[in-house]
């Protein structure tokens, strides 16, 4: 019987922190500024983002595409140099272990009339002269 009601507490206080934690995340909000789903851009797009951290979560992760383009400080971030096509931009609120518990926000872009990625030329030949 003790083994079985060590169990159940240890159940318990699992339970009681997981709770605390979700519940953290649910004060948490996070809100994608700019840009917005559906927005057609130029190559250029300036990210912005409204975040209030509770409890555990402290701060947020950004993506584009799936990856990091850097750490967000502040409530903004500016891109360059996006290709053109579909791009989906995402933030999530996360806790100091960089777990990401928290609300999150995101946007699907479309980007036109970005510069076609250009190809360097050879290197010109040097003709021997004799």
């Amino acid at each position: 019987m003790g083994k079985s009601m060590t169990s159940m507490m240890t159940g318990l206080a699992v339970m009681f922190v997981a709770g605390l934690s979700v519940g953290w995340a649910q004060q948490a909000t996070v809100t994608l500024v700019s840009p917005k789903d559906g927005d057609v851009i130029g190559s250029r797009m300036v990210i912005q983002w409204e975040f209030k951290p509770a409890g555990e979560v402290n701060h947020i992760h950004l993506y584009l595409d799936g990856a990091n383009p850097g750490p967000p400080f502040g409530t903004s971030m500016e891109l360059t140099g996006l290709s053109n096509g579909p791009h989906i931009v995402r933030i999530v609120a996360a806790n100091p272990r960089h777990q990401e518990i928290g609300p999150e926000a995101s946007a699907k872009v479309t980007v036109q009339g970005a510069a076609a990625p250009t190809t360097p030329l050879p290197a010109p030949r040097r003709s021997r002269a004799y």
